[in-house]
């Protein structure tokens, strides 16, 4: 009696793995969203931009270049494939300064532009090139403010120094290393 309740059980656990074996995936989902979460969409593309941005006065104040770019409207940002900016100063005569990285994400609310991945910012001069290089940088627009938590090296002419951390000024070149400064001064 016991041999035939054993045997009996085996069968139906058999035909039951064998009715589960070959019915359809779909059986067993009803009612679940198998479809993965789709990522936001742009409201906009753009390939190959140049975008020029004049003052008050009528003067040019940058100019910015990207090989691609995507807008979302809803969020008030573009994200940037390779963006290019070049600053001019505000004083005539001065030399512009350059910013360039792999990628960007542009916020106009408050007009700052993030940049990502081998960012480099620098002026050549007639003393030669000041250059700042990180691996993300906050750089304000109208006030040509840069930013960043990370760790940055600046090199200039007359001197080697790196640090975790930075806020600058570029129009007056004030610059503060937050954290962990080593600096090698060249004599003149």
């Amino acid at each position: 009696m016991r041999n035939i309740l054993v045997a009996a059980l085996t069968v139906a656990a058999l035909l039951g793995f064998l009715v589960f074996w070959d019915s359809a995936p779909t059986l067993f989902l009803r009612g679940m969203q198998t479809r993965p979460p789709t990522l936001p969409t742009a409201d906009s593309y753009m390939t190959s931009t140049l975008t020029r941005k004049f003052d008050a006065a009528g003067a040019l104040a940058y100019t910015l270049t990207t090989i691609r770019a995507e807008s979302f409207d809803t969020d008030g940002i573009a994200v940037l494939d390779q963006p290019r900016i070049l600053a001019n100063a505000r004083k005539p005569g001065e030399p512009p300064w350059h910013l360039k990285a792999a990628t960007g994400v542009l916020h106009n609310a408050d007009r700052r532009v993030v940049l990502r991945t081998d960012v480099r910012v620098w002026q050549d001069a007639d003393k030669g090139t000041s250059e700042l290089k990180t691996e993300e940088l906050a750089y304000l627009i109208d006030t040509r403010h840069v930013q960043s938590d990370l760790p940055v090296e600046l090199i200039s002419p007359q001197a080697h120094s790196t640090a975790v951390g930075l806020s600058a000024d570029l129009e007056p070149k004030v610059y503060k290393l937050l954290s962990r400064v080593h600096s090698v001064f060249q004599p003149k």
